[in-house]
């Protein structure tokens, strides 16, 4: 199987978590598989942060991780402990060269037979829940695509973990919540037209207005759309903006 099946595959298994209402166990588990098979990393970890602060392991491919993820928690250093803190990547391409950063950290790594290590953000809307551990058992990390590939599953991930729920969607929520996108796609469509109307432009010229504005304010669009509605929002504010 090449690398484009098994991220297609890893997509249709997320795409089923949401469907299916999967265990977040689970979840994190096929997560942290998908991204040792797509990339070729030695070991993943999986770490979440609790409400009451700090970081989890959820889940693990190898023992060896969860020993270098504990001693990262107790000694409050590391590429996992620095990425949750940042929210953002950290690179330890040879750790042989990183003790001055993790003075205890690394080390350990090295000593349980790791040379280079990656650590990626879960994440949503720009907020860390957790992090992803890719570790290998030589120096030089990994390629830049297979570390946006793995930001990508990441980033789904996330989503589906803070939307998951103990109880399974029933089939009137399903009908709901598609009954919610519709009358939002509709409220949509009536607001380009009062952006068209008021501004002579074309549909397609209003839509991008609308996309325009949402990103400039950082509203969702269907949030920019009911303002128009309902008069909280003049067209001319929109155009202006």
């Amino acid at each position: 199987m090449n690398r484009e099946q098994q991220l297609a595959e890893a997509l249709v298994g997320l795409a089923d978590s949401f469907a299916d209402d999967v265990d977040p166990v689970v979840l994190l588990d096929r997560l942290a598989a998908d991204c040792r098979q797509i990339t070729g990393a030695d070991a993943v970890g999986i770490m979440v942060a609790p409400l009451r602060g700090g970081l989890r392991t959820m889940a693990v491919t190898d023992d060896r991780v969860a020993l270098v993820e504990l001693f990262q928690l107790q000694t409050d250093e590391g590429p996992c402990v620095d990425c949750y803190r940042l929210g953002e990547r950290v690179d330890a391409t040879d750790l042989a060269t990183s003790t001055d950063r993790w003075p205890q950290a690394a080390p350990l790594a090295r000593e349980m037979g790791f040379r280079s290590m990656h650590a990626l953000p879960l994440r949503v809307h720009n907020q860390p829940i957790g992090a992803v551990n890719l570790l290998l058992n030589t120096a030089g990390g990994l390629p830049e695509l297979d570390l946006h590939l793995v930001q990508a599953l990441a980033d789904v991930t996330a989503v589906a973990l803070v939307n998951w729920h103990p109880h399974p969607l029933r089939p009137d929520d399903v009908s709901t919540r598609v009954q919610a996108a519709v009358a939002a796609k509709a409220t949509v469509e009536i607001a380009a037209g009062m952006v068209a109307e008021h501004g002579g432009l074309t549909i397609p010229e209003a839509h991008a207005a609308l996309r325009a504005y949402a990103r400039h304010t950082g509203d969702r669009l269907t949030q920019v759309t009911q303002a128009l509605v309902r008069r909280s929002l003049t067209p001319e504010t929109v155009l202006t903006a």
